[in-house]
């Protein structure tokens, strides 16, 4: 793999390379997000010919080192560049609903609406394979899908999903037309008083992790899976103020408090 990485690359072809990596390494779909946010300010005049080069060249290297990381691949660069890989998904008129599982019935009733508007609508308990990983799933759905719909409510806000929801704005950078819609099913986001409730929650959680890992250590066993939600936690906590601020800061269709019709109404001219 790496070979054929540093082979398109010096021939000056790194979106052929970034293409190729990304169908056996799930994080290249942030070099092609970053790749593509770079091609546009240059084309726009954002930034010059030498900060652009600054930024193929951060991105060709760190291309390289996960080629590397990949064993044993059976890769074979396409015969020409110009033609695109089969999609397993026709990305027209379809639709990925990112939510939390307490919002389970709100989201099949969204899916209800689309589906009845002729558009088609893809969701995790119907379209996710038993032992997927979610993240996997999730880069898929972005991949193979027109747009992505992301449930922001309590739930999701308390549980730290739209921590990486809010990150599909930047992956829908990847081509230009990807959509990424956030749908506001209650008023959560826009409640100071619950972001300090999700603090103090979480910071009771990070409590009960230490104390668990410090037994753990005590006893002389692991406690990888301790530290790893004490990890997302963590992350969960010092991003949250700029979750809230970014879902606060876009268009967002409200769907909450006897705005459902309305709010998809909007949903699907935004589709359209």
């Amino acid at each position: 793999m790496k070979a054929q990485i540093q082979q398109l690359i010096a021939a000056g072809k790194t979106e052929e390379a970034l293409d190729l990596l990304s169908r056996y390494v799930d994080d290249a779909i942030l070099l092609q997000a970053q790749f593509n946010a770079g091609k546009r300010q240059f084309n726009t005049g954002q930034i010059d010919n030498d900060d652009w080069q600054r930024i193929i060249n951060g991105i060709n290297f760190r291309a390289i080192e996960m080629a590397a990381s990949v064993k044993d691949a059976a890769v074979v660069i396409p015969v020409s560049p110009s033609v695109a890989p089969v999609e397993p998904i026709n990305a027209a008129n379809t639709v990925f609903i990112s939510y939390n599982h307490q919002d389970r019935s709100v989201a099949e009733k969204i899916q209800e609406f689309l589906t009845q508007k002729g558009i088609t609508v893809a969701i995790d308990f119907q379209n996710m394979a038993v032992g997927q990983n979610i993240g996997t799933f999730i880069l898929d759905q972005i991949k193979h899908n027109q747009a992505v719909l992301s449930l922001v409510s309590k739930n999701s806000l308390r549980s730290g999903w739209v921590g990486l929801e809010s990150d599909l704005a930047q992956y829908s950078q990847l081509l230009n037309d990807k959509k990424f819609i956030p749908v506001m099913i209650d008023q959560g986001v826009f409640d100071g008083d619950f972001f300090f409730q999700i603090i103090e929650e979480t910071d009771a959680k990070l409590k009960d992790l230490d104390g668990k890992i410090e037994k753990a250590k005590q006893l002389g066993i692991g406690y990888a899976q301790f530290e790893t939600q004490r990890s997302r936690l963590h992350e969960q906590r010092n991003n949250l103020d700029k979750i809230f601020a970014h879902f606060q800061g876009v268009l967002i269709a409200d769907i909450s408090d006897g705005n459902f019709d309305s709010g998809m109404t909007s949903v699907v001219m935004a589709l359209g």
